[in-house]
């Protein structure tokens, strides 16, 4: 059986309950849909992490105590979650993919894998459901931002252009515990 670092462990394991095992889309696609509904920023006060959402689409739940970020619930069986915590270990961007990737429960499958300078993507499928996974190592290094999304597979025609729009618009910011980006 593969080991795991307990803290790194415990701090998944915390955060996949937090976003209810979230994750997301592989192929997206642009639509006019997406264009034409509303759409907001929500801002974490903490870190200052950033992302555009449909608010007609998504409902925020109680935020959590250590206010770390924010998870949001459709009634069409959709999720997503954004949150950002301190890089107390200063992990380097591929062992929190190797994490990430090590920490998928039983039966998810990752069909899509891309990676830029300091974020990594991570997405596939669950039974019936599609997860996102876009990881950001932002502030030198110091702040691991995460947003993860998941939607039942036979609404992806009208989620993919929701999770383009949403992962474009994802950002590290400033907030009361950080500096600039």
């Amino acid at each position: 059986m593969e080991r795991r670092d307990p803290v790194i462990a415990r701090e998944l394991m915390t955060r996949r309950v937090a976003l209810g095992g979230l994750s997301g889309a592989a192929v997206i696609l642009a639509c006019p849909a997406a264009a034409q509904r509303a759409w907001t920023t929500y801002r974490n006060e903490r870190f200052g992490t950033t992302i555009d959402y449909p608010p007609d689409k998504f409902n925020p739940t109680s935020p959590p105590a250590n206010a770390d970020g924010l998870r949001f619930i459709a009634a069409d069986g959709g999720a997503f979650a954004v949150s950002a915590i301190n890089n107390v270990l200063h992990q380097t961007l591929a062992a929190i993919e190797t994490a990430a990737v090590k920490n998928l429960d039983r039966g998810e499958r990752i069909s899509y894998r891309e990676h830029g300078p300091n974020w990594f993507v991570l997405s596939g499928t669950r039974g019936n459901t599609i997860f996102y996974q876009r990881h950001l190592l932002s502030h030198r290094r110091e702040i691991i931002n995460d947003f993860a999304i998941s939607y039942p597979a036979k609404l992806r025609s009208g989620y993919d252009p929701i999770v383009t729009r949403m992962a474009r618009s994802f950002r590290a910011g400033v907030g009361a515990d950080t500096g600039p980006p």
